[in-house]
C-alpha cells in the first residue's frame, strides 16, 4: 500500500496563480515595432514587390533656343522583390493528459498554456531571426537587419538586387567605436548617421534607433549630467530615466535582447523604412487540432508566412563596432 502521511492523505496543497509564470520569454520589442509601424498584410502573390525610383532623367539640361532635344528614353524605375519565408510549429496533447487535466484536480489548463508556450516561441524565433542575415535554418528563414542593413553596405543582395553593382542600393553605416572611455563616440555616431539616412534637415530621418540592452544603458549614462530635468512630483529623487523615455532628437532609443550591443540601428517603417510584410491570414494561425489514426492525442499547428522588407535602404542605417 502507498506509503504517505496522513497530512498528504488528508488535505490538497493551495494553488497560487492560474497559468505557468513565464520564466524564459523575454519582451520582443522589434517585433512588436514591426507589427505596430505600418504592417503589410497581402493576400496571395508569391513574392512581395515593390516599385522604385532609382535614377534621376539626364535628358535635362541647359539649351539653346533651337537646339534639339534628346528624347532617348531614360530609366528611372524598376522593381525589389522578396520571396515569403514559412515558419512552423506544433504541440501534442495526449486524451490522457486531456482527461486527468480538468475539474477540480486541474491547477491549470494545459492546453492552453501549450498553445500559449507555442505562440510565444514561435515569436521569439521570428524576433531573432529579424535581426539575422537570412541564413538561419538553412538559408529558409526571413532577412533580417543584417541583411537589409549589412555591416558593409557595399556588399550583399537584397530584394533581388545587387548592392554591390548598384549603389542607390545601399543603406548607411558609421563606426561608434570608443576612443578612451566606453560610448564616448557613440552620440557623435548617432549624430552621423542620422544625417546620412535623411533626405535634407529634418526631412526622412530616422524615427527609431535600436541596440542591445548594454548600449541603450551606455547610452542612459551619458545622459546622467542632464538627470536634475526629471519630474518633481510628490518630491521624488530619481537618478534614473524611465525606460520608456529615451531620445534622440525626435527619435525613439530602444532595445532588443536579441540585437548584438556592437551594433546601434537607425530606422525607419513604412514604404520609406522596414516594413513586415505577410499573408494576410497566415500571421500566427493556429490550425484545428489534427487526431492521428493509431495515437490517442492530438496535433496542434501554428503557421506564419512573412518577410521583412525595405524598398528604400538609403534611409536605413547602422553603427557599428560599438565600444
Amino acid at each position: 500500500m502507498p506509503n504517505v502521511s496522513q497530512e498528504v492523505a488528508a488535505q490538497w496543497q493551495a494553488v497560487i496563480g492560474d497559468k505557468p509564470e513565464d520564466n524564459i520569454f523575454k519582451e520582443l520589442s522589434f517585433l512588436a515595432l514591426l507589427e505596430k509601424n505600418s504592417p503589410a498584410p497581402k493576400t496571395g502573390g508569391r513574392s512581395a514587390i515593390g516599385s522604385i525610383e532609382y535614377a534621376v532623367n539626364t535628358s535635362v539640361k541647359a539649351i539653346a533656343d533651337d537646339e534639339t532635344l534628346d528624347v532617348t528614353r531614360v530609366p528611372v524605375f524598376d522593381e525589389a522583390e522578396y520571396v515569403w519565408r514559412q515558419y512552423s510549429g506544433d504541440f501534442v496533447i495526449s486524451t490522457y493528459e486531456e482527461a486527468i487535466n480538468r475539474g477540480a484536480s486541474q491547477k491549470i489548463d494545459l492546453l492552453a498554456g501549450k498553445a500559449e508556450n507555442l505562440r510565444n516561441s514561435m515569436r521569439t524565433t521570428i524576433n531573432t531571426d529579424c535581426f539575422g542575415d537570412g541564413t538561419g535554418f538553412g538559408g529558409k528563414s526571413l532577412g533580417g537587419l543584417q541583411l537589409l542593413v549589412p555591416d558593409n553596405p557595399a556588399l550583399g543582395t537584397r530584394g533581388a538586387i545587387s548592392a554591390v553593382t548598384y549603389t542607390f542600393w545601399r543603406s548607411q553605416q558609421v563606426l561608434g567605436t570608443k576612443t578612451t572611455g566606453a560610448y564616448d563616440n557613440l552620440r557623435a555616431a548617432m549624430r552621423n548617421i542620422n544625417i546620412k539616412c535623411s533626405s535634407g534637415q529634418g526631412v526622412v530621418n530616422p524615427t527609431h534607433f535600436l541596440s542591445g540592452p548594454n548600449t541603450v544603458a551606455g547610452y542612459e549614462g551619458l545622459l546622467v549630467a542632464n538627470e536634475r530635468v526629471v519630474s518633481k512630483e510628490n518630491s521624488q529623487a530619481n537618478a534614473g530615466f524611465d525606460d520608456n523615455a529615451f531620445m534622440f532628437k525626435k527619435a525613439k532609443v530602444v532595445w532588443d535582447f536579441a540585437c548584438a550591443d556592437a551594433r546601434m540601428y537607425a530606422l525607419r517603417f513604412g514604404q520609406a523604412g522596414v516594413r513586415m510584410a505577410y499573408q494576410a491570414g497566415h500571421w500566427f494561425k493556429a490550425y484545428p487540432a489534427v487526431n492521428p489514426a493509431n495515437q490517442l492525442l492530438d496535433v496542434v499547428k501554428i503557421e506564419t508566412i512573412c518577410q521583412m522588407v525595405a524598398f528604400n535602404p538609403r534611409h536605413l542605417g547602422v553603427i557599428t563596432v560599438i565600444t
